[in-house]
């Protein structure tokens, strides 16, 4: 009968081989986990819950509203970059972004806040944009509660967006302002092609 022991002792290269099958196993795990960590599309749920200033649709129905509450400091901008880990980022690359827009009522706190890709597609801060304005022309005439938009899009802006527009088309929906260079399919890109998010 072959045991460990029997193995160990008759093989010396053996535990060297497991040691470092061991060490390249965790090396590939923590390439993988930050890789996959951040997607620029979507917000992670943990760091960004979502958080609301306001539900009265009185108040942020009024014209010039986003005006009056809007105050993301810079500095404020760089703690979330911080916690995305995120470290330098390009000009014109991010938008750090309202989960919950400040149209439909979200908070400038920090949990509604994170980095949104600009040249992602079809996800991006322009086609969010669009479900935002949607979303406040449904609670002004009143087709859905203020607590319903916030509720949908905090949940999955993706899903919301498929629900109260239409499907997500790819790159013709870009806006002009965007080189196409830098834009890149998050379905058939990985995200660790640039070290930006590694």
């Amino acid at each position: 009968m072959i045991s460990i022991k029997n193995i160990l002792v008759t093989n010396r290269k053996l535990p060297i081989f497991i040691g470092i099958s061991q060490i390249l196993l965790v090396v590939c795990f923590l390439v993988t986990s930050c890789c996959y960590a951040f997607s620029p599309t979507v917000p992670d749920s943990i760091k960004t819950p979502g958080a609301v200033l306001s539900t009265n649709k009185a108040v942020i129905c009024v014209s010039g509203y986003t005006k009056k509450v809007r105050n993301v400091p810079q500095s404020l901008k760089k703690e979330v970059y911080r916690v995305y880990g995120i470290t330098h980022p390009k000009p014109r690359e991010y938008e750090v972004d309202h989960l919950i827009s400040l149209e439909l009522g979200g908070s400038n706190s920090i949990r509604n806040l994170w980095p949104e890709s600009y040249i992602t597609s079809p996800l991006n801060a322009h086609i969010k944009d669009r479900l935002e304005n949607k979303l406040h022309q449904l609670i002004c005439s009143g087709q859905i509660t203020v607590e319903k938009a916030q509720h949908d899009i905090a949940k999955d802006w993706v899903a919301a967006y498929q629900k109260y527009i239409g499907p997500l088309n790819a790159p013709s929906r870009m806006p002009l302002n965007v080189n196409p260079s830098q834009v890149y399919d998050v379905k058939t890109d990985i995200i660790c092609g640039t070290k930006q998010y590694c």
